[in-house]
C-alpha cells in the first residue's frame, strides 16, 4: 500500500513555491487507430472485450505496454455504444443496458494491467456495444487524450484469468548524492516580504516575484504576510504538532493597507480583499532544481471548503509560462473543477500561445496514504 507515496524525480531549473489561496482566487495526445494512447514511451490500450449471452457484467482490461518505475493514473468512463443506453447507478431507466461507471485506474510501479468491471442491467444483445474510454475528463485544459475499447457480445472465454500477479516490487530509493537544500520552515523569521532577513541572509519569500495579488486570475485572495498585515494569521506553528502551518482566512471588514484604507483587487476596486491567501517561495533561498535532482517534501493538505492548496514550480525570473504544478487540489464547488481529485500539470509557451497538459488522481488516495506523523499540518501548496 505504501507504493502510492513513491517519491518522484523532478527535473528542470525552477524554484519551489508553497502556498494556499482562497477559492475566488489534458492531455492533447491523439489516440491511435487501434484503441491505444501513447504518452512518450508508455502506450495505454483498452482491450476490446466479449461477453456471453447470459453475462451480467464485463471485465475490460486496460494495459500499459511497459513496466514503469513510477505511478500512472488514468481516468475512465463508460458511454453508449451502438444501440445501447447507459444509466447512472441510482437512475432506474427502463431501457438501460448497462450502469454508467467512472473512476480511476492506478498503475503502481511494475503493474501493467487493470480491469474495469461494467455492470449490465440485462444481458447484452447481439449487435449492441458499450464503449469504455480513457481520458482526463475533469481538468479544464486545452483538450483531452482518449483511448477506447468496445464491449460486445460474442462467444469467447474469459479474458481476465491470465492477468494475475502482475506486480513487481518498487526499485530502491536513491542511496547516492548529497543534500543540497533542506528546511523545516520552523525558523521564526523563515519568510519575509523581500526574501531576505535583516542581516541579509536569504529566506523564504512570502509573495510572488510579481507581487501579492494576481489580478490576471481575478483572485479575491491577497497573499498576506503577518508582519505586513497584522490582522492576519496566515501562518504560524501548530502547538499540537510543532509544525508550520499556512492557511487562508476570511476578514469581514476587509484587509487594511498601511494608509488607513482597504486593499482592493486591481480588477475589482469597488470591493476590498476579504480573503487572505498565503504562499512561500524559495526563489531567494534555493532557486535551482537541476536535471536529475531528487526532491522530497512532506505536507498535509487542508480539506477546508474554499481552499486551493498546491505545490508549484516557476522560473526564477518573473514571467509565465512555464509552470509545473506538482500538485493542486480544488476544495471548491464549481462545474469546471472536480473536488474529489488532485491534479498535476505543466504549462509552457506553445506555437499558438500558452499550452498545458494535466492528469488527475483521486483525492482519496492522497488521504489514504498520508498517515505519516511527520507531515506538516495545513502546510499546503500552489
Amino acid at each position: 500500500m505504501t507504493r502510492a507515496t513513491r517519491r518522484q524525480l523532478l527535473k528542470g531549473s525552477v524554484g519551489l513555491t508553497l502556498s494556499i489561496v482562497s477559492p475566488f482566487a489534458l492531455l492533447d495526445t491523439p489516440a491511435m487507430a487501434d484503441g491505444t494512447l501513447s504518452f512518450g514511451d508508455i502506450i495505454i490500450t483498452v482491450v476490446d472485450t466479449a461477453v456471453g449471452s447470459e453475462d451480467l457484467f464485463a471485465q475490460v482490461p486496460v494495459k500499459l505496454n511497459v513496466r514503469t518505475d513510477h505511478t500512472v493514473v488514468v481516468e475512465y468512463e463508460t458511454v453508449d455504444g451502438r444501440g445501447t443506453h447507459g444509466a447512472l447507478p441510482n437512475d432506474a431507466k427502463p431501457n438501460a443496458d448497462f450502469v454508467v461507471s467512472r473512476g480511476f485506474l492506478v498503475f503502481q510501479p511494475g503493474e501493467q494491467v487493470k480491469l474495469v468491471k461494467i455492470r449490465l442491467v440485462q444481458p447484452l444483445e447481439a449487435g449492441k456495444s458499450i464503449i469504455l474510454q480513457i481520458a482526463d475528463f475533469g481538468y479544464p485544459l486545452w483538450g483531452f487524450a482518449r483511448a477506447t475499447g468496445e464491449v460486445r457480445r460474442r462467444n469467447q472465454a474469459s479474458i481476465s484469468s491470465s492477468y494475475v500477479n502482475d506486480e513487481i516490487p518498487l526499485r530502491p530509493l536513491p542511496s547516492q548524492g548529497s543534500v543540497v537544500f533542506s528546511d523545516d520552515l520552523l525558523d521564526p523569521t523563515f519568510a519575509t516580504d523581500g526574501g531576505f532577513k535583516e542581516d541579509g541572509a536569504p529566506c523564504w519569500q512570502s509573495r510572488l516575484a510579481t507581487g501579492r495579488r494576481q489580478d490576471g486570475n481575478k483572485e479575491l485572495g491577497y497573499y498576506a504576510d503577518p508582519s505586513l498585515n497584522p490582522e492576519t494569521t496566515v501562518w504560524g506553528i501548530d502547538p499540537a504538532t510543532g509544525c508550520r502551518f499556512i492557511q487562508a482566512e476570511y476578514h469581514e471588514e476587509g484587509l487594511s493597507d498601511t494608509n488607513g484604507g482597504k486593499l482592493s483587487p486591481g480588477w475589482r476596486k469597488e470591493t476590498p480583499f476579504k480573503f487572505s491567501a498565503a504562499m512561500v517561495t524559495s526563489r531567494t533561498l534555493f532557486n535551482r532544481i537541476a536535471l536529475d535532482s531528487y526532491v522530497e517534501f512532506n505536507v498535509r493538505l487542508t480539506k477546508i471548503p474554499g481552499s486551493w492548496p498546491a505545490l508549484w514550480l516557476l522560473p526564477v525570473s518573473p514571467g509565465w509560462p512555464p509552470e509545473i504544478d506538482v500538485l493542486e487540489a480544488y476544495i471548491i464547488t464549481s462545474p469546471r473543477y472536480r473536488d474529489d481529485v488532485i491534479f498535476s500539470s505543466i504549462h509552457w509557451q506553445g506555437e499558438n500561445g500558452p499550452d498545458a497538459r494535466g492528469a488527475a488522481m483521486p483525492l482519496s488516495l492522497v488521504v489514504m496514504y498520508s498517515k505519516s506523523p511527520s507531515l506538516v499540518p495545513a502546510l499546503t501548496t500552489r
